[in-house]
């Protein structure tokens, strides 16, 4: 017991050495892997390019295994699907209460669209109709794309009136630059 005693500054200094080791180990490896999932989310980002110009279809491996929305779940629910069209919407129509922001992309277009189809959800041909709009190009109506969707989710505030002109969007989007996802 008096050996404790006499050693306990070097005991407890190698509990903070470890400590601090193990916190700066955690940091470098969290990094790491941030630096992997950025390089792989920008690996298929130009998969889905590449494929976008020469008119192929993204391979459905890639799609389903690389979620762009940054989550890392193998599969979603209904309600998730639509929390991401919704917010995703948002760049496209114009409404009074936006909360939920997602960038819209051809990728994230194309990953919903598979995941709808490998699935089985209760609105899938709802779902699939407004994506497939939406992969051509085609926004026309995504004001009533948004209010279809809101009204799925049971909204009562924020329903969309209008679609926004080129211009809007691109206000739309250097004022929620920080929040869209």
């Amino acid at each position: 017991m008096s050996w404790i005693k006499k050693y306990k500054w070097m005991i407890a200094s190698i509990i903070v050495v470890t400590v601090c080791f193990g916190f700066l180990g955690y940091i470098f490896f969290d990094m790491m892997n941030s630096k992997s999932t950025s390089t792989a989310a920008q690996n298929v980002t130009e998969e889905v390019e590449e494929s976008t110009n020469t008119k192929e279809v993204v391979s459905e491996e890639v799609v389903m295994n690389n979620n762009p929305f940054g989550s890392e779940q193998a599969t979603l629910s209904e309600e998730d699907i639509l929390n991401y069209m919704h917010g995703m919407s948002h760049q496209k129509v114009i409404a009074d209460e936006k909360w939920l922001h997602f960038e819209m992309t051809d990728e994230r277009i194309l990953f919903l669209i598979n995941l709808i189809e490998n699935g089985q959800y209760d609105h899938e041909e709802l779902l699939l109709d407004i994506l497939t709009r939406w992969k051509a190009g085609d926004f026309s109506q995504a004001d009533e794309d948004h209010n279809e969707i809101w009204s799925l989710q049971g909204g009562t505030i924020g329903k969309a009136t209008g679609v926004m002109s080129a211009e809007q969007e691109q206000q739309y989007l250097e004022e929620y630059d920080e929040s869209i996802k």
